[in-house]
């Protein structure tokens, strides 16, 4: 029993000593696990200090951006005040800087479609001036056919003369009696041929006369008459035929109405300045800058029915009008003295201070000024002291009109002159109304019935812009003559 006590006392104590041993272990594992969880709650709160400082600071970075911001956004804010205050005073200014550029854009559009009814005018134009380039062709192949025939009959009539120079020796000898009968049989034989000849070529001259009276009595007396039926409501050059000058037709621009251009200037391509002969015959292109001529303005108004129209553009594009139911140039002998009269427009009646006077041109002084105005203004006119209105000066200098109304000088930049038979009516009331001797007077003052609509209609085109005004306020009346210093002073101021 002892041993089996002790045997059991070795064995608790040994199972004693076994759990001392497994406790000693698990506590020293407790403490190591204890140990280990413990260094990584610390790692992990260190790590966690370390992001919360990094965060702190970038917290603090971000606190000091924002401030800087908030006083970039205060300085923005002041900035922008003192912007809205400035855009506030200036937008008076832009608003009238963009009205300004919307005018001037309008202007542009306005020009640019001028530029393209100009261009297409200019193709019309050259259209109608090759068909009458053609027709002149024709013309000029009929004249040299005639020219040919011409010549031809010349060489015969030589052939007569020679016949008839013979005729008149064979008469001598007859009468000196040295002619026996066979060869007086033989000479009224030739006598006869002679005269058969004779009669052949003047039968042929008369049919050249007559195919070319034929040819230049189809084309029309002017513009009035001209057939637009190939083109019509279509400006062009057209071949005319005045009373009188039935053997030289002429070149002229027609309107689709009937006005005859006699005038022209738009960009001083032409020489104005040009000797009293030269305007007598004309110059110059009517498809251009041209001078339709003293004589041919005789001609076509020598009716006394005429009606004569002023186109104007001054340098601010205004435009402006003046036309004259009456207008009458007289002849070479009177020095082709200006009528007119029945003023109608929004011009001014500038030509009547110009009224009854002759035509001067460089090498010909017929104004009652003591100097020469047409070598002064360097153009022909109708001059008196020195002028009113004159249309043929030097271009960009002496192209004027007065305007009475404003008792201003008008600049001109382009103008056109036209002419137009009035109709049958008008020209019995001018006949009825009309003193016969109208050649060397001025016209009277006829009330004469109001203008067509297209003189309203180009009064109303003319826009709100001032005229240039150079002239000083004591304009004399268009009919008072006035000194040489006046006129001086007056020619000064428009320069």
């Amino acid at each position: 029993m002892a041993d089996h006590k002790r045997r059991h006392c070795r064995y608790q104590r040994q199972q004693i000593h076994e759990l001392q041993l497994a406790q000693r272990q698990l506590k020293r594992q407790f403490n190591e696990l204890k140990y280990q969880r413990l260094g990584e709650r610390v790692r992990s709160i260190e790590i966690e200090q370390h992001r919360i400082a990094d965060a702190n600071f970038n917290l603090s970075r971000q606190i000091a951006s924002l401030d800087k911001l908030h006083s970039s956004m205060l300085e923005l804010l002041e900035d922008v005040e003192d912007v809205q205050n400035k855009v506030d005073k200036n937008m008076p200014e832009l608003r009238h800087e963009i009205s300004k550029l919307e005018f001037s854009n309008a202007q542009l559009l306005s020009e640019q479609n001028i530029v393209r009814e100009e261009g297409k005018n200019v193709a019309r134009s050259v259209q109608a001036l090759a068909v009458s380039i053609s027709t002149l062709q024709e013309e000029r192949d009929s004249v040299r056919r005639m020219q040919s025939s011409v010549s031809e009959l010349r060489m015969k009539m030589d052939r007569l003369q020679n016949m008839l120079d013979d005729v008149q020796r064979a008469l001598i000898y007859k009468h000196r009696g040295s002619i026996d009968k066979r060869d007086n049989k033989k000479y009224h034989n030739n006598r006869t041929v002679s005269a058969q000849n004779a009669e052949t070529l003047v039968a042929k001259l008369e049919n050249v006369e007559q195919e070319f009276e034929s040819i230049i009595k189809k084309l029309p007396i002017d513009c009035s008459e001209v057939s637009h039926s190939s083109q019509p409501n279509d400006d062009g050059l057209f071949l005319i035929a005045p009373n009188g000058q039935p053997h030289h037709p002429m070149l002229v621009h027609c309107s689709d109405d009937g006005w005859t251009s006699i005038q022209r200037r738009y960009d001083g391509s032409a020489d104005f300045n040009r000797s009293w002969e030269d305007y007598a015959n004309g110059f110059g292109s009517p498809a251009g800058e041209f001078w339709i001529g003293n004589e041919q303005l005789h001609q076509l108004t020598l009716n006394n029915c005429t009606r004569l129209r002023v186109l104007m553009q001054d340098i601010y594009d205004n435009v402006w009008l003046a036309e004259y139911n009456q207008f009458y140039i007289s002849s070479r002998l009177d020095g082709y003295r200006l009528h007119i009269d029945g003023y109608s427009g929004n011009a001014s009646d500038a030509l009547d201070y110009q009224q009854g006077m002759q035509f001067s041109a460089i090498d010909v002084d017929r104004d009652i000024s003591q100097t020469h105005c047409a070598a002064n203004y360097e153009g022909g006119w109708w001059f008196s002291h020195c002028q009113h209105a004159n249309l043929n000066g030097r271009y960009n200098l002496g192209l004027t009109w007065f305007d009475a109304a404003r008792n201003e000088w008008i600049a001109v930049k382009s103008s056109q002159m036209m002419i137009k038979r009035q109709p049958s009516a008008m020209c019995n009331y001018i006949t009825a109304h009309t003193s016969a001797t109208t050649t060397t007077l001025p016209l009277s003052t006829t009330t004469w019935p109001s203008s067509s609509a297209i003189a309203v209609e180009a009064m109303s085109t003319s826009t709100e812009i001032p005229v240039l005004t150079i002239v000083s306020n004591n304009i004399p009346s268009q009919k008072s003559s006035r000194s040489e210093k006046d006129n001086n002073s007056l020619h000064t101021q428009q320069v």
